[in-house]
């Protein structure tokens, strides 16, 4: 299963049960695994740009989702378009301000980052 069937069943999985939203905030890849079935090989960052790229395109509200669950060290911050999730979630009606930026380890995301505008620049 690619990463485009994986978020298509996602979002769709989310547009049945708006619950579904909180589970992905709380534990990603067991809640996409708990819809997909227990595929392995899939990018967690993949599809969780792809679910919230999808999911603001078709105009969800996930309002009712509460960010302070979200275990930002389960996750590679690298890996995510900070931008583009933000874009995401202001049509989402996702309030971001109240996300719990204090576990994450900013000095490897922004070497990351740097490391990566390097290798395009050609540095």
């Amino acid at each position: 299963m690619d990463t485009n069937e994986i978020v298509e069943k996602v979002v769709s999985a989310v547009q049945e049960a708006p619950e579904k939203a909180q589970e992905l905030i709380a534990d990603p890849e067991d809640a996409v695994k708990a819809i997909i079935g227990d595929v392995e090989g899939f990018d967690i960052h993949e599809v969780i740009q792809g679910v919230m790229s999808k999911a603001s395109e078709l105009g969800l509200d996930f309002s009712h989702v509460d960010l302070s669950a979200l275990d930002l060290s389960k996750l590679d911050i690298s890996k995510l378009d900070l931008g583009a999730l933000k874009d995401a979630a202001g049509k989402l009606n996702v309030d971001i301000s109240k996300l719990d930026l204090s576990g994450l380890d900013f000095g490897n995301a922004v070497s990351s980052l740097l490391g990566n505008l390097g290798s395009i620049f050609g540095k």
